[in-house]
């Protein structure tokens, strides 16, 4: 596992330029009691497709709560920079059992926000391993924080040892992370990087769930296609 300094100083700059918040919210003007949940973004480039991806259960929950309340509107909080309205009409890709839905996105959105896209055609995903370490900055609830200046979110990086690989899924345990699985609300989205020793970071997957209240789950990146569709298996 790297040292601290190194995840700190070294990893997470890198990590930071692929990822963000995403949040449902009743007013841009007044965050105060209209911000109703919010989950973390990735950032990426498949060579044919610029593309943000984040979880199904995320857009799912966005379109039930819009049914509710037309009102409602679905934002994107980057490094510089106001808030952006985010307004897809569908999907490019959504796959439920994998947990991750992807959207076109228009390059110019994340100018000097400090936000760029993974290239993934320049560096494929590799498979990972028991064992393996990823690192992934989430975005929980329970950091949300609304103050006189405006809405924030806390940025809480994690590095995690992988314990199971079964097709699409990656699985590590979160017991040695301190933080109970209810306080992982919010990182659903976020990309999860690999990290080795004197080799440059790799996207491998993005968090979608807590399993058993013991294990914080990933779908490998590997399932998302040139187009932007999300491969069955």
């Amino acid at each position: 596992m790297p040292t601290r300094d190194e995840l700190e100083y070294f990893v997470e700059p890198q990590v930071r330029q692929f990822c963000g918040a995403i949040y449902f919210t009743r007013s841009l003007e007044e965050a105060e009691g209209n911000v109703i949940a919010n989950g973390s973004f990735g950032l990426v480039e498949t060579g044919s497709k610029k593309l943000l991806v984040t979880c199904f259960h995320v857009w799912d929950r966005f379109q039930k709560s819009r049914r509710e309340n037309p009102e409602i509107m679905m934002c994107l909080m980057l490094e510089r920079g106001p808030a952006l309205v985010f307004a897809p009409e569908k999907p490019v890709g959504e796959n439920p059992e994998l947990d991750l839905a992807t959207f076109e996105m228009d390059p110019a959105w994340v100018t000097n926000t400090g936000r760029k896209f993974y290239p993934l055609k320049e560096n494929p995903p590799r498979r990972v391993k028991v064992g393996d370490v990823v690192f992934f900055i989430g975005f929980p609830g329970n950091r949300r924080r609304v103050t006189e200046e405006g809405l924030g979110f806390g940025r809480v990086p994690f590095g995690v040892k992988v314990c199971s690989v079964d097709g699409w899924h990656i699985h590590s345990e979160i017991s040695k992370l301190k933080m109970k699985a209810e306080e992982f609300g919010g990182i659903s989205g976020c990309p999860a990087f690999l990290v080795r020793p004197q080799k440059p970071i790799q996207m491998v997957g993005f968090a979608t769930s807590v399993v058993l209240g013991e294990y914080l789950c990933f779908t490998h990146v590997r399932c998302l296609n040139a187009d932007g569709t999300i491969s069955e298996k």
